[in-house]
């Protein structure tokens, strides 16, 4: 486990700029594949599950576009802090879609506690696959689980889930090198270092959008700007409709 000062060092990395370098480090050596791709080539399988903010992972996947590169992004249906349902949420999901890149599950498991059949996991993961594929018009490829690696339960390591592929498959955890940026800090490895050093033929990157700031902060205060972000916006959002309709606004 890296130290708290290693943590703080490194705080640079997880900013607009920082990961545009990072993508531009990643080219060099790395094919960007999807899942399921059954890709045999160098490459890596670049992901984000999307725990907090739409708006972050849009303006992800404008630079990701902008480097001309392809990521699989997990939207989350039972999100806290965004509701894929509204119009907001659903217009960045769709731009995200029209930059190139691919839609995916990212599934709770907690929802199906205390137990659950293989049978009924199966088929709640089937009706949150359904409502992305009617929601945003596109079929999801692939399924994450939110939370793994925490839960005492055991996930489904198939290749592949109701018809998706699991970016927890046994198949991938054993073929792939993997790094994430969980709780908004490297917890072993640094990804500048990883993708520097090249020496994985395979990889899989996890992010988290809300990390990625325009400016370098601790990751709570990263947490906290996403949600004061979306929570800004829902208010101008009800001020512009209280004005349109003539209403009075008292503050």
């Amino acid at each position: 486990m890296r130290s708290e000062a290693d943590h703080r060092n490194e705080f640079v990395d997880f900013t607009e700029a920082g990961y545009r370098e990072l993508l531009q480090l990643a080219k060099k050596n790395y094919r960007f594949a999807g899942y399921g791709d059954a890709a045999q080539d160098r490459h890596v399988l670049w992901r984000h599950d999307l725990d907090a903010s739409m708006n972050r992972a849009l303006r992800l996947a404008e630079i990701e576009h902008d480097e001309g590169v392809k990521a699989t992004y997990f939207v989350f249906p039972r999100c806290l802090f965004y509701n894929i349902l509204n119009q907001f949420t659903k217009d960045g999901a769709k731009r995200i879609v029209d930059l190139g890149h691919d839609i995916a599950l990212h599934f709770d498991p907690t929802q199906c506690r205390p137990s659950v059949s293989r049978a009924e996991l199966l088929e709640a993961i089937s009706e949150e696959r359904d409502l992305l594929r009617r929601e945003l018009g596109v079929a999801p490829t692939a399924v994450s689980f939110h939370l793994y690696g925490v839960l005492e339960e055991p996930m489904p390591d198939d290749d592949v889930v109701a018809g998706l592929a699991n970016a927890y498959s046994k198949t991938l955890r054993d073929t792939y090198s993997y790094v994430s940026d969980s709780n908004g800090v490297w917890l072993y490895r640094r990804l500048r270092d990883v993708l520097s050093e090249a020496r994985e033929d395979r990889l899989q990157v996890l992010t988290h959008p809300e990390w990625w700031t325009p400016e370098t902060m601790p990751p709570r205060a990263r947490l906290q700007r996403a949600i004061d972000g979306y929570a800004a916006k829902m208010g101008r959002w009800y001020d512009d409709i209280v004005a349109k309709s003539g209403r009075p606004n008292i503050r």
